[in-house]
Parts: structure tokens; sequence; C-alpha cells
């Protein structure tokens, strides 16, 4: 199912942040895309239940930071699995050239299985990079599938918001591992030594994720 597949103009988004997800309305475009993604939805009631509601936050979020992000494609038949338009700047680097080429987003694909809520998971078992091709950060492989290392491990139940901040961070270089030596290792050695080199590239941005800065009130007559 995609968001654009449904649609009526949405009026602005409230002002809450992330602790009051629950809260925020969806709006006529992204409650349609959640009915019609839980239809289709399977598992055990218990996991229905928790797709449901991971997928509600991510669409909250995505209204609150609709300059940061939207979801283009959203299935719960299996797994919780998105495609998500991430707008932030990008690291890419093209082959035989070592000039770095900074692009302006990325498509994601999120997916979270249900293993995800009981045992910790690979860093890397998440999030992958559809486009652009040539991400040049030490947690991406420099071969496809372009897999994004969050962390060595993630806990169990880690919240789907909490795994796109972290990829925000991760891509714009907020946060980073570029040390090869250490344990948990890097997944493109190449990018780790060329950040270390150029450490007046990090971060790409201080930009936060979403800005929680309170809207501004309309001045009364």
């Amino acid at each position: 199912m995609r968001l654009t597949d449904v649609g009526r103009r949405e009026t602005n988004r409230p002002g809450n942040g992330l602790a009051g997800l629950a809260g925020v309305p969806l709006g006529f475009n992204r409650e349609r895309f959640l009915e019609a993604a839980v239809a289709v939805s399977g598992g055990s009631p218990a996991w229905r239940r928790r797709k449901a509601a991971e997928a509600r936050e991510l669409l909250a979020l995505s209204r609150l930071a609709r300059n940061r992000f939207t979801i283009e494609q959203l299935d719960l038949s299996e797994s919780l699995r998105a495609v998500i338009h991430l707008h932030a700047p990008v690291p890419t680097r093209r082959p035989g050239c070592d000039e770095l080429v900074v692009l302006p987003g990325a498509l994601l694909g999120l997916q979270y299985r249900q293993q995800a809520l009981l045992t910790p998971q690979p860093g890397a078992s998440f999030i992958q990079i559809l486009e652009p091709e040539g991400v040049f950060l030490a947690q991406v492989p420099a071969e496809p599938p372009y897999r994004l290392c969050l962390a060595p491990t993630i806990p169990p139940g880690t919240p789907c918001k909490e795994l796109l901040l972290s990829s925000y961070a991760a891509l714009t270089l907020q946060t980073f591992q570029i040390d090869v030596g250490h344990a948990a290792g890097v997944f493109n050695p190449v990018a780790a030594l060329w950040f270390q080199d150029n450490p007046g590239r990090i971060p790409l941005t201080h930009e936060p994720f979403l800005d929680t800065r309170p809207a501004a009130q309309e001045a009364r007559p």
C-alpha cells in the first residue's frame, strides 16, 4: 500500500513531541493508509497489535516531521516492512573518484521481524539503503546489499521510531564509528579511514531529526 494512493489535503500538524506520538491525530490520509495495512496484517493477535502500534507511531512521527521523512509504502502482512524517503544529507562517493558527494536524501527499507521483540538482533538487520548507490559510510558495505549498521546489537523490543532516528544520526554522521580496530568493527574500512583523515566533514549537519521547539503563537489583535 502506498500513502500516495489515498488522499485528501490534511490540516497543519499539531505541536506534540516524540513523547506524545500516541496523541497525535494522523489525519485522513494516514488513517486510511494505516487501516489498509492493518486489514492484511498477519500473525498472532499480540504480534498484529504490536505491528499496528509501531506503524501508527511511524505515521504520527511522519506527520510531526513531514519535512524530514515520508513513508512511501507500508506492509504488515508478515514482518513490519516500510519504504521510507528520508530527507537528510547523505555522503556518497563514485567509483574511482575520491571526491565526497553529499546528496539530499535516501530511500530506506525498514524490516521489523517478530524475533526483534524477543532477542537482541544484529545492528545491520533492520535498515537497507535502497537508494542511492555508493553511500560512503563506515557503517555501510561498499557492495550491495547496502545494509546500515546501527550498533553491534539492537536490544529486544526497540521501537521502530528509534531505529529511524538512529538511521538519521548515522547517515548524517551525528553518530559514527570510524575506528577500524574497534571490537564492533566497521563495514567499509576505506570510508572509516577517509573520515579519519577528513574530520572536518563530521557531521554533515547539526540539524536535529525533529525540531521540538514550540510553534510560534499567532499574534492576537
